[in-house]
């Protein structure tokens, strides 16, 4: 005897559970219909409780098919020095549970007292997953073998790109706001930037030339984040008119020849007398010139774009002339 409902090899009817409820199948027969809970205790098949049963299943395949990103994460691990200063400041109360070991560091971290609280991470998968994250938010150029561990260990990832300038840095805080369920910390935090940002810059002509340097005369080109607040504070950036790029070094020779109206130092390496040594040469040599200023300017406060930048604007606007 063929079975009583053979299945259909219709194609629309294949589709239906993954799809909507199939509204193109004829209803029951009236006359044997019962309610759905009625056929769900006695496991009649009646038509009506099928259309409820595909409903559910499409529910379920709906709910199964959302993003990631619409949990709010509960145990987030941030693995950069810049995305940890944001991460400090826009997450919750519990939320963060591990950030970068650099960010303990005072010489390089604005927030390390905050940060001292955490579990310090380094580039390691057994490091973060100890941690039990279901979110781990990461620089997107970089840590590429450490994403695929943790991506086959089933973590969720937030790839982030490196900010260069005060403007990036508020769209990288605006999508981990996001992704963190901050959303109006993060509009707060981008407004009292903005606020910041107009109040320090300096609208007038330019005040003259100036040059940053690091330890072994490192410095800073066009395109590079102090080029910025160098000229957001009113000076030209002698680096970036000799044609040197993000990164490049300066002889003391070439300093001179500049003759540039303010130098500003790596305030880090000024205050570590091992490496304080580099710029003995450019302290006696530039004060003999009687018109060159220096300033000097904590790395912590300069080594990531975001809102801590604002205190080197400061800093740079107490040295004018």
């Amino acid at each position: 005897m063929p079975p009583r409902n053979p299945p259909s090899s219709r194609p629309e009817h294949r589709r239906c559970a993954a799809e909507r409820p199939c509204l193109h199948q004829k209803p029951a027969n009236r006359r044997g219909k019962v309610s759905p809970l009625r056929a769900a205790r006695s496991g009649r098949d009646d038509g009506s409780f099928k259309n409820l049963f595909r409903s559910f299943v499409c529910l379920v395949l709906l709910l199964a098919a959302l993003p990631a990103a619409a949990q709010t994460p509960q145990r987030v691990v941030t693995l950069n020095l810049c995305l940890d200063q944001m991460a400090l400041r826009l997450a919750a109360p519990g939320q963060l549970v591990g950030v970068s070991y650099l960010s303990q560091d005072p010489n390089l971290s604005v927030l390390a007292d905050r940060a001292a609280a955490l579990a310090p991470v380094r580039d390691s998968v057994e490091t973060i997953l100890v941690l039990r994250p279901d979110l781990v938010i990461l620089g997107a150029d970089s840590h590429a073998p450490l994403k695929r561990l943790l991506r086959g260990a089933g973590v969720r990832l937030l790839e982030l790109p490196w900010a260069t300038s005060i403007g990036e840095a508020e769209t990288v805080i605006e999508q981990m706001a996001t992704a963190l369920g901050r959303e109006d910390v993060g509009r707060r935090l981008i407004a009292g930037m903005q606020m910041e940002r107009r109040r320090l810059t300096w609208t007038a002509a330019p005040l003259g030339t100036a040059v940053y340097l690091e330890a072994n005369r490192g410095t800073s080109g066009k395109g590079s984040l102090m080029d910025e607040l160098l000229r957001l504070s009113g000076y030209r950036n002698l680096a970036a008119e000799l044609g040197i790029g993000s990164f490049g070094r300066l002889s003391l020779e070439t300093v001179l020849a500049g003759q540039p109206d303010l130098v500003v130092l790596d305030g880090t390496a000024n205050d570590n007398p091992a490496r304080a040594t580099e710029f003995v040469g450019h302290h006696a040599l530039l004060a003999l010139a009687g018109k060159t200023k220096l300033a000097s300017v904590p790395t912590r406060f300069s080594i990531c774009a975001g809102p801590d930048n604002f205190e080197v604007m400061r800093l740079l606007a107490e040295a004018r002339p």
